[in-house]
């Protein structure tokens, strides 16, 4: 398929595409309603792009490690409890937590409606969600009393490689200032909203939630935000495979030959190789750039401006040529 489409979901490859709020391949484990919106077949083994909704749980999910995964949450809605090694926190709207491989990690959806987005990488461990569920049409969350066959939960956690480990729940603490700022290099943490490493672009402000120094090398993500009108110039990359998800707003994204407006909730699958563009639609939107397998998205750095501020600026245009090289990116 050469131009993009909206999908119901995921199509197998690596093909641009665009999946609307609320679908997505669904699956319903543990009360928990998964919607898959990328995984290995579509990122080129890069990553798994997943959307948890959950009421609240009854308890924590076992405490477990991978060995290879890079798992990640962000909230978008409710209260979420993380557990990593011996610190707990609950995060809320905008809040992120990484966890490193090894690394022993749960997590509790703790609010009556609770969301999260979460990128797991490398590719593949998304098919647990498969594995251990069952498929979910309906729109609506499942009742509490929906049964669950939990003969599927271990052979999915052997297949998958999640290793449980019989360790306490601590109670959760407020990180204050140690999460209000990324770690210099590999380690778990939560970064509160609002906060990271950030840069200004043509009337946008990216924020870091998470960089190749960390993950060493295995995946990056940032939110963007900007006014009405704030555009970003067509762009392809030759290796890094980028995921885009809306969080506010209204956004014109031109992927290809073809544009899609996309909401709160929508998701886009942007391959290597795949032009795209970025135009804001409303008074104000923002939105989470995920990437693998190339430093794609270092050009939001490498020619962005470096803020102490919070807030992004009037539309501001300006050419990027000379600030791409070293990058994986190129205008087209």
């Amino acid at each position: 398929m050469s131009n993009s489409a909206i999908l119901d979901a995921p199509p197998g490859t690596t093909t641009p595409y665009v999946i609307k709020a609320g679908q997505g391949r669904s699956v319903v484990v543990a009360g928990q309603v998964v919607r898959i919106l990328a995984g290995v077949g579509e990122t080129a083994s890069g990553y798994g792009a997943v959307m948890l909704e959950s009421s609240i749980d009854k308890r924590p999910i076992p405490m477990h490690f991978h060995e290879k995964e890079h798992d990640t949450w962000l909230c978008t809605r409710g209260r979420l409890k993380i557990w990593a090694n011996d610190q707990c926190r609950v995060l809320t709207e905008g809040d992120f937590a990484y966890v490193q491989p090894g690394d022993t990690h749960s997590y509790q959806c703790v609010g009556p409606r609770t969301q999260f987005f979460g990128i797991v990488a490398p590719g593949g461990w998304e098919g647990f969600f498969d594995d251990a569920g069952e498929a979910w049409t309906a729109a609506a969350l499942p009742e509490p009393t929906h049964p669950y066959d939990f003969s599927r939960m271990g052979p999915a956690m052997g297949k998958h490689g999640v290793n449980r480990v019989e360790k306490d729940y601590c109670l959760p603490s407020n990180g204050d200032e140690t999460d209000r700022a990324l770690p210099a290099g590999p380690a778990s943490y939560v970064l509160q909203s609002g906060h990271g490493a950030r840069h200004r672009l043509n009337g946008h402000l990216a924020t870091t939630l998470l960089d190749m120094t960390i993950t060493s090398g295995a995946l990056e993500m940032r939110t963007i935000e900007a006014g009405r009108g704030a555009a970003m110039p067509a762009l392809r990359h030759e290796q890094t495979h980028v995921t885009l998800f809306a969080l506010n707003g209204s956004l014109l994204l031109t992927l290809g030959p073809e544009t899609h407006t996309l909401h709160d909730g929508d998701f886009a699958n942007i391959p290597a190789g795949t032009a795209y563009a970025t135009e804001v639609d409303s008074g104000h939107a923002r939105w989470v750039l995920s990437s693998a397998n190339g430093n794609g998205l270092q050009y939001w750095c490498t020619a962005g401006e470096p803020t102490e501020r919070y807030s992004f600026t009037e539309q501001v245009s300006k050419s990027l040529e000379a600030d791409l090289s070293g990058v994986d990116s190129m205008l087209t």
